[in-house]
């Protein structure tokens, strides 16, 4: 089967996950992002045109999920660009440690714009900027680093050998 088409179901199937199960699980208003960690791992091995187109898609079945299109269209897109910038090609001699590293790199990345985009754009008479950022950014990277390092371990580790 295409690798693009089992990408394509995974990223439909942990939208999903992501709006029915992974959102309920608030601190402070702050829910992991599978997604995010997915579209970082696609980025990684696939390249970064790649990784953008899915990550656009990624956000427009999230945001039909969510109700929020527009941007959740955009964060995705901008997630798969800047985790992109941590491609590995297939062909290349990379050793499993590099490739962690660089998953974890990229996974970082795409967090930290995700979360800084959606504290920036959505919903500006809520909290005050220095209250929403740390606490978006700071809090929901920590928390989906955490579930990066699991899913990495658990799932991701024999993709990414050598």
């Amino acid at each position: 089967m295409n690798k693009y088409l089992l990408y394509t179901i995974a990223v439909i199937i942990l939208a999903f996950v992501q709006r029915f199960l992974v959102s309920k699980l608030l601190i402070l208003h702050v829910s992991p992002d599978i997604l995010a960690i997915f579209i970082a791992f696609i980025s990684m091995s696939t390249g970064q045109r790649t990784g953008t187109n899915f990550g656009f898609g990624a956000g427009l079945v999230a945001g039909v999920l969510s109700g929020d299109l527009g941007l959740s269209a955009l964060l995705g897109t901008a997630q798969g660009f800047v985790a992109g910038f941590f491609h590995v090609p297939q062909e290349s001699h990379a050793t499993s440690v590099k490739k962690k590293r660089m998953f974890y790199a990229a996974s970082a990345t795409a967090l930290i714009a995700g979360n800084l985009l959606q504290s920036l754009l959505s919903d500006p008479l809520s909290l005050p900027l220095y209250v929403r950022i740390p606490e978006t950014v700071i809090l929901g990277t920590l928390m989906s680093m955490m579930l990066t390092v699991l899913l990495y371990h658990f799932a991701l580790k024999k993709l990414l050998k050598d």
